[in-house]
């Protein structure tokens, strides 16, 4: 998610500057432009709830830089009982670097769509998510006007 780029001193603190959970104030840092929110909802699979679990000002993030974070959160998760056993997230090539990254493969041949959980080794799934991946064939057949697909 965007937000403005800006500092504000907040009860005596310097905000506005990325910041990875690390305590980190340095003006030396650079400025948040997003906030990452998205890859660390969880959501009940046995349940109605769904809850925020962190969130991150950021300046963009690599692929490793995201795998990171997803690994530390499964580990937070994993201290509170919580069994995590599907990462969602959409279509973006990072994305699909970032599930490489945790041990799946997500790639035309050989798919796996699964990968160790970095705490109990058991298997988590990756799952993009649908409504996002039909977003990104509207938007392609927006500006292409059209597909054609020549391999399955």
């Amino acid at each position: 998610m965007s937000i403005r780029r800006q500092t504000e001193l907040y009860n005596g603190k310097l905000c506005g500057y990325i910041d990875y959970g690390t305590d980190l104030e340095s003006p030396e840092l650079p400025i948040a432009n997003n906030a990452l929110t998205f890859v660390f909802v969880v959501n009940a699979v046995n349940g109605n709830w769904k809850i925020p679990i962190a969130y991150f000002l950021i300046d963009g993030l690599i692929a490793i830089e995201r795998t990171n974070l997803i690994k530390i959160a499964l580990e937070y998760l994993h201290e509170t009982g919580i069994k995590a056993v599907v990462l969602t997230f959409d279509g973006l090539l990072c994305n699909f670097k970032v599930g490489n990254e945790l041990g799946a493969r997500l790639e035309e041949v050989n798919l796996k769509s699964t990968f160790p959980h970095p705490i109990t080794g058991e298997d988590a799934c990756i799952f993009l998510d649908p409504c996002h991946c039909l977003k990104l064939v509207r938007n392609t057949l927006g500006s292409k006007g059209s597909m054609l697909i020549t391999k399955l």
